[in-house]
Formats: structure tokens, C-alpha cells, sequence
């Protein structure tokens, strides 16, 4: 399996003024945060100030990050809740005449709306599947993206020729890199239910 190093380790780096492992952790977890942004449907310069402020956050507060391991989950948090922020003022300058406390029921309002629990472990447990892949590496890395990540049927034939394997050595090779990765993913902490960090915002191959 790939080398991986982890949240905490990371995390640590970024406190002593490594660079390269804030670099690591905002390339670890862009496409986490981008996904959360995306879902609001924000205008593309509202979604770029939106990135930049969950990362700038994250690293003014990151001293006070009680647990480490639940990196993946304050991260869903803190973007939801910024992404309802700037929702919310953008309606409110649009028209100062309606106000939100107004009207408290409105499903809309960003303002009224609640974390999900279920929705942020969703988020979370996407996040600790791209985990485990990269951890996995190799050809259970390529086989497992090569099966899941297209639309449809999987083509053997095509994944076949493309990873240079045998068809007839896919499903074998599938189910031991499944194995592999629930393994991992039971380590990683995949479905304990562990609910979110509270937020801290400002304003091996086989053949």
C-alpha cells in the first residue's frame, strides 16, 4: 500500500511551518470543501471566496483544533455554515426590504437551516473512500477507480487493456482489493457514526 501520512502528523507539520504539508492537506481536502460549495449553487466568485476563507480558518484557528482525526468532518461543518453566511447576505443586500427573522419557517433561509448529521457524514465518508484509495495505491488503486468511476456497466475489456491484466483476474483481484480497502476503511473510522468537530470560523499491487 501507498504511504499515507496522517491528519495529526499533518497537522503538526502545518504548526512548525511547513509549507509543503499545508500544501499537502488543501490538495488532500480541496475536492471535500469544493463539493460542500458546490451544492449551494453559489456564483463562481462567491464559491472561490467561500474556498478561501474555510482554509484561511483552518489555519488561523489551528491551534485550537481539539481533535485531529475529525479534520474531514470541521471542514464539512465550517463550509456549510459559511456557504449559508454569504447566502444570506448576498439575499439581504438583493432586498433589504424582506427580512429573514420575519419569517422563521421560510425553508429557504439559510440562517434557519441546521447542521445534518447525516448529511456531514455523508461528506465525510466520501472523503475517507479517496483516503483509502490513495492509501491502497497501486493497481487496487487504478482497478477499483477504473470500475466505479465510470457511468454504467464496467467495460472488462477495456479495463483489462488498459491495466494489463487478464479479464478472467478482474473479479478475483476486485474482491481481495475490496477486502483491503473495508479494511482500511474500518481503521480509518468509516460508519462509527462520529459526529463533527464543533467549527471554528471567524466572521500494493496485485496482478
Amino acid at each position: 500500500m501507498a504511504d499515507f501520512e496522517s491528519d495529526p502528523s499533518l497537522l503538526a507539520r502545518c504548526r512548525s511551518g511547513d509549507s509543503g504539508a499545508w500544501s499537502e492537506l488543501v490538495e488532500r481536502y480541496r475536492r471535500l470543501v469544493w463539493s460542500v460549495i458546490l451544492k449551494h449553487r453559489m456564483r463562481e466568485e462567491a464559491a472561490e471566496d467561500a474556498f478561501q476563507h474555510v482554509f484561511t480558518s483552518l489555519i488561523s484557528g489551528i491551534d485550537s483544533i481539539e481533535d485531529e482525526g475529525a479534520l474531514a468532518s470541521w471542514l464539512v461543518t465550517t463550509t456549510k455554515r459559511r456557504c449559508w453566511r454569504m447566502i444570506g447576505q448576498s439575499r439581504k443586500e438583493a432586498d433589504r426590504a424582506r427580512s429573514f427573522d420575519s419569517d422563521p419557517a421560510n425553508p429557504t433561509d439559510p440562517e434557519d437551516e441546521r447542521d445534518d448529521p447525516v448529511e456531514v457524514r455523508g461528506q465525510v465518508e466520501k472523503q475517507l473512500v479517496r483516503e483509502a484509495l490513495e492509501r491502497l495505491g497501486g493497481k487496487c488503486k487504478d482497478l477499483l477507480e477504473a470500475l466505479f468511476a465510470c457511468e454504467g456497466e464496467p467495460n472488462y475489456t477495456v479495463i483489462a487493456e488498459k491495466l494489463g491484466m487478464r479479464i478472467g483476474s478482474i473479479g478475483p483481484t476486485r474482491a481481495r482489493c475490496l477486502q483491503k480497502m473495508s479494511v482500511l476503511l474500518g481503521r480509518m473510522g468509516f460508519g462509527d457514526g462520529k459526529q463533527p468537530a464543533a467549527e471554528a470560523d471567524s466572521d500494493e499491487d496485485d496482478s
